[in-house]
């Protein structure tokens, strides 16, 4: 028959399969996935059909023994399970989808199976792709379902780890489907729900699809057409997103990342959109249909908002304004700063000379005490990384130590008249508000000589009569950029 081969095309074209794969087929015991069942069997694929009870009617048993039956009859083993979702909270329609999936993953992980797929249909199809229209998607959503997709990240069900879902029949209409179970003699049960309006999706198949025909008879074939022309738009901006994610987003810890502001606002506003869905999905996988307002509102606060200044956004996300970077965040979560020098302890700790003090993040301070030779002191004098700094030792009196900011810190700049509060010179180098705290300060006494990394106090310079220095070098994580 004709869809046979039709089902086989669009298997190879879409590299759903291999030839003779062992797969789960989830059937309903309607005519799209007994249709699928027999196009897989009769195109050899090892098939184990597995059906899950819902129990919301009262014919839902006798459906699962005709599924049970139509398996048996195809020589194939059927595994059928149960589930009662009418007392747990949400939408009907989404617990019932996401307790199916579940299913299907346990059975094919408890078989070493590792693709899954369904009958969902071109009908389908169009009934997605407006759904998502009406509430307002972008080419993400607008393209519809994906005749492959990964299951790796589905949030609430660890057993899809690894798992394919395959969609074989997308291009096969459900009058197709209908005529196929007629012409081989199989009768399909009826799902009496899918006439029941209170459902969106059948609101959409009987009312709004119909209507919609009458103003363009063509409307199924537009919108499957818009479905694949949105699909290509939004792999290409996936591919951007790729393509620029590790110089704009990092990771500042668990539950917690980091977006680079000038380099973000130098995208399109396309990719702006596409890289904040991105950050969101990967810190809140569960959420679905996120809306417009709440991906324009945080571009917005990217944009304009001051630093320091908060927004809640979706799923209690939070996110941080820090100058030069906006940080999106679990409420509470622990923030980690890996390419700024950061201590390891709130503690004052005393300095060894020499030695090496180990901050956090693998970031480590060298200290050694050496007379100053003239090439050395030529090197030093004119060093300008901000890693390396020598100290007269005639000028410090008493042992150096290691500290956070505390309230009231000032430091003589090098070459600089009067005495800058260290708040102060933290905030000009657009450090972050929670990386302030833990930044390290190399003291002695009450004076601070060294804002680690950043400037060095004009107290401890070297000048001409300086004969002996204790020299102290900020040495990033071995591997990390330079």
């Amino acid at each position: 028959m004709e869809i046979y081969q039709r089902v086989a095309d669009f298997i190879s074209r879409e590299r759903l399969l291999e030839p003779g794969q062992q797969l789960i087929v989830g059937v309903s015991g309607g005519p799209d996935s007994l249709c699928l069942l027999d196009c897989l069997y009769r195109l050899g694929y090892q098939v184990l059909v597995a059906h899950l009870d819902h129990q919301l009617r009262p014919d839902s048993t006798e459906e699962a023994r005709f599924v049970q039956q139509v398996a048996q009859s195809y020589g194939l083993e059927s595994l059928v399970g149960r589930a009662d979702i009418v007392g747990s909270s949400g939408s009907l329609e989404e617990k019932a989808r996401f307790t199916r999936y579940r299913f299907l993953a346990r059975s094919a992980k408890e078989r070493g199976f590792h693709h899954i797929a369904t009958g969902h249909t071109a009908d389908d199809q169009v009934e997605t792709i407006l759904m998502h229209f009406l509430r307002g998607a972008g080419p993400s959503g607008l393209r519809g379902m994906l005749p492959l997709t990964r299951m790796d990240d589905w949030v609430g069900i660890p057993e899809a780890e690894g798992m394919i879902l395959i969609r074989p029949l997308l291009e096969i209409t459900r009058d197709q489907t209908q005529a196929h179970c007629a012409a081989i003699g199989l009768e399909p049960k009826e799902d009496m729900s899918n006439l029941d309006m209170s459902f969106t999706r059948n609101r959409l198949r009987h009312q709004l699809i119909p209507l919609l025909e009458t103003y363009n008879p063509g409307i199924r074939r537009v919108l499957r057409r818009t479905g694949k022309v949105m699909a290509g738009e939004a792999e290409l901006v996936a591919h951007l997103v790729t393509d620029r994610w590790a110089s704009i987003i990092h990771s500042r810890g668990e539950s917690v990342l980091a977006l680079d502001v000038p380099l973000f606002l130098e995208q399109p506003v396309a990719l702006q959109r596409a890289l904040l869905r991105e950050v969101i999905a990967r810190l809140r996988p569960s959420l679905r249909d996120i809306g417009f307002e709440i991906i324009e509102d945080a571009i917005k606060f990217i944009a304009k908002s001051k630093r320091g200044n908060r927004l809640t956004i979706v799923g209690e996300l939070e996110m941080l304004h820090c100058a030069e970077e906006v940080l999106l965040q679990d409420p509470g979560a622990s923030i980690e700063f890996q390419h700024y020098p950061q201590l390891l302890s709130v503690k004052e700790e005393t300095i060894s000379v020499p030695g090496q003090f180990q901050l956090a993040y693998g970031w480590t301070l060298e200290t050694a005490s050496t007379q100053l030779a003239s090439t050395t002191r030529a090197e030093l004098m004119t060093e300008t990384s901000g890693r390396v700094v020598a100290f007269d030792e005639r000028s410090i009196g008493a042992p150096l130590s290691l500290r956070p900011l505390v309230p009231g810190d000032r430091i003589r700049l090098l070459g600089m008249e009067g005495r800058t509060k260290v708040s102060d010179l933290l905030v000009n180098h657009h450090i972050p508000k929670p990386a302030r705290s833990r930044w390290p300060l190399v003291v002695s006494g009450d004076h601070v000589l060294w804002v680690v990394g950043l400037r060095m106090s004009h107290d401890a310079r070297i000048i001409e009569a300086t004969q002996k220095v204790t020299v102290i070098r900020l040495k990033r994580p071995q591997g990390s950029d330079k």
